[in-house]
């Protein structure tokens, strides 16, 4: 499914499955990692971790699309996308989610589109919990 995705836009960069890197990605476009990442992402962009990767960061997006191992947080502005066979474990803030069957998602998620994280007909005092 993601190489479907990957079809539709070019590839400005690309970190092969053999590569290990470790601190910041700041870029414009479509990246897409495939090797071993550990540190901070940050692009207005779409960051693409395929089946093959495995990444530990916090990540700031315009859109995230997952298929392999993902450790951290993800703040994105569109939309995050799970493929299988993704392994996701942390905390996503988007306006928009979508998870294939087949993903395991072990975190918390946050799509709330209301300012100051209010949610409409929820008092102030009450407190809301995920479930899985």
């Amino acid at each position: 499914m993601i190489r479907k995705c990957l079809d539709e836009h070019k590839i400005n960069a690309f970190m092969g499955k053999n590569t290990t890197f470790k601190g910041t990605l700041l870029f414009n476009g479509l990246m897409k990692l495939d090797g071993i990442f550990e540190g901070n992402v940050k692009t207005e962009d779409t960051l693409v971790i395929a089946d093959t990767s495995n990444v530990k960061a916090d990540i700031e997006a315009g859109i995230v699309k997952i298929s392999g191992n993902f450790e951290g947080n993800i703040v994105a502005k569109s939309k995050v996308e799970l493929f299988k066979p993704a392994n996701v474990k942390g905390t996503i803030k988007s306006p928009a989610i979508s998870m294939e069957e087949g993903v395991v998602f072990n975190g918390t998620y946050d799509m709330n589109k209301t300012p100051n994280n209010k949610l409409k007909g929820v008092k102030q005092d009450e407190k809301t919990t995920n479930r899985s």
